[in-house]
């Protein structure tokens, strides 16, 4: 009888315990608004820290609150309101909540990652040296301006490692300061500035207010990659405008001058939009035997002179190879219109193609499956065709490969005709050796390039046969 009394004594005190730590009270011991926590650091001297916010790329969805963590900066919290109508300037109607973070440029700043499209108030705080740092409230708005996400910023050079970055604001002109950061190629941060102006030189502290960089930033260094960022930020602290965009401190005159102990020879290139996707653009170039240090140039639009190499400013794309590596392309996932070029080095040799005019937008590359395919002799079939909307094509290029996508031949000609193993009309090949004869039954595929005279490809034709 003792024994089941005390039992149940024992449950009844350890339900009570239970209440009582989830009850509001416990905020005499777990703070759960800011104003609780606030008190409970009240012998804490107060100081402020830099935060602002922006949605996700094309993601209402997903809102970064990005916070500059200084060094030694502890106990970083993130808190919100329930709703924008609530006073930014009670903190008591902030509630902390635990969201995931991520460095971001190499871990000079960092960010909270928030699902959902509510539009709220929030804001950050941590502790540091003694001191409790509080952000200016923030006020999340990625559903009713929606963050703006560009690369339309011009760059150019007081010297060649001092570059000076100019643009405007975006659909919405709210903007009161700008924040620029300069990373490198791995996006590692080399200097972060804010500034009133659309404008920045690096790095003339004249041209910046305030900086989170701790020392001054090292000379750039030129031919290395680098990029830019600019956020555009509201009185609110809200990113209205995000530009990214790469840069590389040495033009293609500069390059040019550095090689001059080379001879310069030419190499083909061409180039097309995607096939459906006219904001990804693919640069093709043919590399010939002891080719290195590929590289692609371009021109900031289409009215500069194609002709001066100081128009060119290099970017570097991700590369790839097509047709057994026979070609290489580069892919720019851009629908600007520019002059651009492609380079490369052989012994002894500084190689440059024409320029190419990109025509993502006004004439957009035509993919078809259409070809007139004739069997005249036996394994030598003729393939005809036709242009389709545009007929500025000057020159077709015809490659010939496996099913594998082994290659077999590349081929030019200047008629809309070509037969296999016949070299009767080409004009140009990039085949060094006489193609194989093809495998009676066996299948191959056949890809044509209708390539105008500023080597845009404005017709691409991509069918299978079988041999016979």
């Amino acid at each position: 009888m003792i024994f089941m009394k005390l039992k149940y004594l024992l449950t009844f005190v350890c339900f009570s315990l239970l209440i009582s730590a989830c009850s509001e009270d416990s905020d005499t011991i777990v703070a759960r608004n800011l104003q609780g926590y606030l008190d409970e650091n009240s012998e804490k001297e107060k100081d402020t820290l830099i935060a602002f916010a922006a949605n996700a790329e094309a993601n209402t969805a997903l809102t970064y609150i990005y916070y500059y963590p200084e060094i030694g900066a502890t106990d970083i919290r993130y808190y919100e309101t329930t709703g924008v109508t609530a006073d930014k300037t009670d903190y008591s109607a902030y509630r902390r909540q635990s969201l995931g973070t991520e460095a971001f440029f190499g871990g000079k700043l960092q960010r909270f990652s928030r699902s959902g499209t509510t539009e709220t108030w929030c804001l950050v705080t941590y502790i540091k040296d003694g001191k409790f740092h509080i952000s200016e409230p923030i006020l999340l708005k990625n559903v009713s301006k929606t963050t703006e996400y560009s690369n339309d910023v011009t760059i150019e050079y007081k010297t060649n490692v001092e570059p000076n970055f100019t643009w405007e604001d975006g659909t919405i002109d709210e903007n009161v300061r700008y924040f620029q950061v300069i990373s490198d190629e791995e996006d590692d941060f080399k200097s972060g500035t804010f500034t009133s102006d659309k404008f920045f030189q690096y790095y003339d502290e004249s041209s910046f207010e305030s900086t989170i960089n701790l020392t001054t930033p090292e000379t750039l260094v030129e031919d290395d990659v680098y990029n830019f960022t600019m956020m555009g930020i509201s009185e609110d602290n809200w990113v209205n405008l995000i530009i990214e965009e790469q840069f590389i401190p040495k033009n293609l005159e500069e390059y040019v001058a550095e090689n001059s102990d080379k001879t310069l020879d030419t190499l083909i290139a061409f180039a097309s939009t995607a096939n459906g996707n006219k904001e990804q653009t693919y640069i093709y170039f043919n590399s010939i035997t002891g080719a290195y240090d590929y590289r692609y140039y371009e021109t900031e639009n289409t009215s500069v002179d194609k002709t001066n190499f100081s128009n060119y400013k290099r970017r570097s794309l991700p590369e790839s190879t097509v047709f057994g590596s026979k070609l290489r392309r580069f892919t720019h996932a851009s629908s600007d219109e520019v002059w651009c070029l492609v380079t490369y080095i052989t012994e002894g040799k500084l190689h440059i193609s024409d320029p190419i005019k990109t025509q993502n937008n006004s004439k957009a590359t035509e993919y078809s499956t259409e070809i007139e395919l004739i069997e005249t002799e036996p394994l030598m079939p003729v393939f005809n065709w036709t242009d389709i909307t545009f007929d500025t094509n000057t020159t077709y290029f015809q490659a010939v490969s496996k099913n594998d996508n082994t290659f077999l031949s590349g081929t030019f000609t200047t008629e809309k005709t070509f037969q296999y193993y016949n070299e009767a009309n080409i004009t140009g090949k990039i085949h060094t050796v006489t193609p194989e004869n093809l495998v009676t039954d066996a299948t191959y595929k056949f890809a044509l390039y209708g390539i105008s005279e500023e080597n845009w490809v404005d017709l691409v034709i991509q069918t299978s046969f079988v041999a016979r």
